[in-house]
């Protein structure tokens, strides 16, 4: 005869461990709301890229101020000064010379020379000075003076036409500038002639007279 079949004696604790588990009921998909903002990718591994979102702007450094280029000092460029011309010796008053005119009836006529133009060696200054040698002025003083063609001139009258006695130092002289240029410097000589004419204790008086004792090539 057949054995019976029996049931297995349960496991202590009411577990079946022959027993099929209840399947757990599937948990429903979460639903997604296409409008939600969507969390910020973290910024290493993640490749999703949202469409819509913008692009975070960067932070504004503060940028240091441009530097100012310090003005240039420039010193001013030093002048350059000629040097002032020296005047030759012919020029300075150490080389004026006298020259001798006439000497008749107490008169004395006298010629101090002088370069007065450094630029210009043709060109001479004559002072004619009038020395009265008698015990009584000479009255209307006048004279005359003629060159050579080569030579031209330029005369002032007299400082005055009455020469007084001259004694001494004192004595305030009549003078009478002749300004003369000779053209010829060098190839020929300055010459005058000369006319002088006085009046000398009531007695007119004339005289002629040459003056060539001007040094050669000066004047």
């Amino acid at each position: 005869p057949a054995a019976p079949v029996t049931s297995p004696a349960p496991i202590p604790g009411g577990f079946d461990v022959f027993a099929t588990l209840p399947s757990q009921p599937a948990a429903p998909a979460p639903a997604v709301n296409m409008f939600a903002p969507q969390p910020a990718a973290s910024a290493m591994g993640s490749s999703i890229v949202d469409p819509f979102s913008s692009s975070p702007t960067p932070a504004m450094q503060p940028q240091p101020p441009p530097a100012v280029p310090s003005p240039a000092i420039s010193s001013p460029a030093p002048t350059m000064s000629a040097p002032s011309p020296t005047p030759s010796a012919s020029s300075s008053a150490s080389s004026s010379i006298t020259v001798q005119g006439f000497t008749h009836q107490g008169l004395t006529v006298e010629f101090e020379c002088s370069k007065t133009d450094a630029w210009n060696k043709q060109h001479s200054l004559l002072v004619a000075k009038f020395i009265n040698k008698t015990d009584a002025p000479l009255y209307g003083l006048h004279l005359q003076v003629a060159v050579p063609k080569y030579v031209t001139m330029e005369m002032k009258p007299p400082t005055s036409t009455t020469v007084p006695v001259t004694a001494g130092s004192s004595t305030k002289l009549v003078t009478q500038r002749i300004e003369v240029t000779n053209t010829m410097l060098g190839t020929k000589n300055l010459m005058l002639k000369l006319k002088a004419s006085f009046t000398s204790k009531g007695n007119k008086v004339e005289h002629l007279a040459t003056c060539s004792g001007f040094p050669a090539g000066q004047y």
